[in-house]
């Protein structure tokens, strides 16, 4: 699998549903903090501390999260699976996010698995029924990733 491109931060955020919201866990909080002043006229002890805490834990989780994909995308195995649901959600903001529904084995041992991801143009041609392949990691066989979704290019 050596042959795979390396992804950058930007394709995760904008393909990974999680990767995405952790990553603005990181900023939101000060956000508010800057925000909020212009509004009220004074500074929030309280919206410092929410900023201070979310932080490190959308740092802490957003490379969680890059960290699982990129490795599951260079040291993952590849699976055959089947979609067996697709949800549509549609955000006021004109985006539109896939849930997809996917069965797979690995060594005998049946799984199933949902990943929501950015509807772009691979997702959109996935039908119920069809056979996608996977990739997933050795040490959590249970969690897979649609190949296809996550390597195409921006």
């Amino acid at each position: 699998m050596s042959n795979l491109p390396s992804h950058t931060l930007l394709q995760v955020i904008s393909t990974d549903y999680l990767a995405q919201n952790f990553f603005v866990m990181i900023f939101v909080g000060w956000a508010f903090y800057i925000i909020d002043p212009l509004f009220s006229g004074k500074t929030s002890t309280f919206l410092l501390i929410f900023a201070l805490i979310l932080t490190p834990i959308g740092l802490l989780t957003f490379f969680w999260r890059y960290n699982l994909i990129c490795s599951t995308i260079v040291n993952g195995m590849e699976v055959t699976g089947n979609i067996t649901e697709i949800e549509t959600i549609s955000t006021n903001r004109r985006r539109e996010y896939r849930i997809l529904h996917y069965e797979y084995n690995i060594n005998g041992q049946a799984y199933q698995y949902k990943n929501r991801v950015k509807k772009n143009a691979y997702a959109s041609k996935l039908k119920i029924g069809q056979q996608v392949i996977l990739l997933a990691h050795k040490k959590t066989p249970h969690i897979a990733s649609i190949k296809d979704v996550y390597l195409e290019y921006l």
